[in-house]
């Protein structure tokens, strides 16, 4: 697996902003809650940190991430705003915990929550979407790159009804 360090600038207002520098649109977009960027050890709604990744089936590059700060598990809704609106361009979050509501909140922004426990490591999450890729993805996965690929054909559809002329 190749995972580069690349540069990374935190200055993004959304993921959505630091993904359109990407060349290639069927990266995976991945978040991942972790106070530290080694572990998924954070709960959704009280984040402190998301680090977030393209991966192909050979490669994961940093793209960027944003500190939150400390906030209380305390069901204020509030909290939940700025990070639905950072994330908005992600096509997974991987955390510790995600309550209902913010769930449905991600789904519909387009964004596929993943709760996973024990605190595991962001490289072996990675490894394992990395080898889905490169064989049969689970269910869950074919339905978000399917999803991906009708979107950047749509796309391009879109552009050549608009008269675009590449």
């Amino acid at each position: 697996m190749s995972m580069e360090q690349i540069a990374v600038s935190n200055d993004y207002e959304s993921v959505a902003d630091a993904v359109d520098a990407l060349a290639d649109s069927s990266e995976l977009i991945v978040a991942f809650a972790s106070s530290d960027g080694d572990l998924v050890d954070q709960h959704f709604g009280s984040a402190e940190a998301f680090f977030v990744y393209s991966i192909t089936a050979e490669t994961a590059d940093l793209v960027t991430q944003k500190d939150f700060g400390y906030e209380k598990k305390d069901g204020n809704e509030d909290k939940l705003k700025p990070k639905l609106a950072w994330l908005a361009g992600s096509d997974i979050v991987y955390c510790g915990s995600v309550g209902g509501s913010a769930s449905r909140q991600l789904i519909a922004l387009g964004i596929t929550p993943m709760k996973v426990t024990g605190g595991p490591d962001v490289e072996e999450l990675i490894e394992n979407i990395q080898k889905e890729l490169k064989g049969t993805p689970e269910f869950w996965l074919a339905n978000i790159l399917k999803k991906k690929q009708g979107q950047s054909e749509s796309r391009f559809d879109e552009m050549d009804d608009e008269g675009w002329d590449g």
